[in-house]
């Protein structure tokens, strides 16, 4: 053999065995390198107007940009996610020991028209609320249960976040260098993988939240209890299209008017049309724009598939999977699908 190709050889044998080593070392810490990742995409506007805001000084501003993350963002999660658990546990212990408590009335009268059809139709409406109730105490607890690990995890998405905020430029231009693309490709491979997280971010993440939030104040201004948890649900059936947020808010409105709340029930009925159903079509423009959007249907498995796989911190990682499955295949329309165009034109 060739002394350059075993020498090559060799070389590349070393590289793939190290590059297997450092992927190991890294693996434990992957879900809050890639979520600072994702997280650093979408606030970069936000944090290229504190760095102008400071003359330039990316230290200042990154650090400044990552405090205002915590305050804003992780503080309320973390608020949310207890409060979320405390009405999950509760919901649970009342179906266990009661049922579905007064919406069994509700369940009956909606499936009264479907059995008058169908006799022998009847879902165990009690069981499904049941799992799904446990299911959530189950997760939740779980995010909560090493505290170590949790801290640890916290603390490698503060340094992670920052980095990227400072340093950011400097990683994409060694990206550029390494890739043996063509540096106009490169850009244009980081530009669609950028629009790709904001699109599920952005376009179909902070919108859910948004509903899920406006859905969980009509649920309490109208007399619904745990109205946080079936805001949280209401935040995940709006991904489902066309259904969305109705999905929640439709049932609640019933539960209301057969309970005698006629006053009630037409203002979550007109507040879930008039205000959460209009969400998406005013808030979309504003944060996406025009372009490449990512159907909210892949978010809703994303999220789902991501959870049941990666446990509670797959609620980022399995859209972050699906953005960057989109900005691929954005990439291989781009790269493979026109360069193979050129050598059929040219033929």
């Amino acid at each position: 053999m060739d002394t350059k190709k075993l020498q090559m050889s060799f070389f590349i044998g070393l590289l793939l065995a190290i590059l297997l080593l450092a992927g190991a070392i890294f693996l434990p810490f992957l879900a809050p390198v890639a979520i600072a990742v994702m997280l650093s995409v979408v606030i970069r506007p936000a944090h290229v107007r504190i760095m102008k805001f400071f003359g330039g000084r990316h230290a200042l501003s990154s650090f400044v940009t990552v405090f205002l993350v915590l305050v804003t963002i992780f503080i309320p999660i973390t608020l949310l996610v207890q409060r979320l658990g405390v009405e999950s546990y509760s919901l649970y212990s009342q179906v266990s020991e009661d049922g579905v408590g007064g919406f069994d009335e509700t369940i009956r009268s909606a499936l009264a028209p479907i059995q008058s059809i169908f006799p022998s139709f009847n879902p165990d409406v009690k069981g499904a609320v049941e799992y799904v109730s446990a299911s959530l105490v189950q997760n939740l607890g779980a995010i909560f249960s090493g505290t170590a690990s949790l801290l640890l995890s916290m603390f490698l998405f503060v340094v992670s976040l920052f980095y990227v905020m400072k340093d950011g430029h400097r990683f994409k231009k060694a990206l550029v260098e390494l890739s043996p693309l063509a540096d106009a490709y490169d850009k244009q491979i980081i530009e669609r993988l950028e629009r790709a997280v904001n699109s599920v971010i952005r376009g179909s993440f902070i919108i859910s939240i948004v509903q899920g939030l406006l859905v969980g104040i009509g649920f309490f201004a109208f007399g619904i209890p745990n109205f946080v948890l079936w805001g949280t649900v209401a935040s995940v059936a709006s991904l489902i299209p066309s259904l969305g947020t109705g999905l929640v808010v439709a049932p609640a409105v019933i539960y209301l008017f057969l309970t005698g709340s006629l006053g009630p029930a037409i203002g979550l009925a007109v507040w879930g049309v008039a205000i959460v159903g209009l969400v998406d079509n005013m808030l979309l423009p504003l944060l996406v724009g025009k372009g490449f959007t990512v159907h909210p249907v892949f978010v809703l498995f994303s999220i789902i598939g991501g959870v049941l796989f990666f446990g509670p911190v797959g609620l980022f990682l399995g859209p972050l999977i699906i953005a960057l499955l989109f900005a691929l295949l954005e990439i291989y329309k781009l790269i493979i699908l026109d360069d193979q165009g050129k050598k059929m034109t040219s033929i």
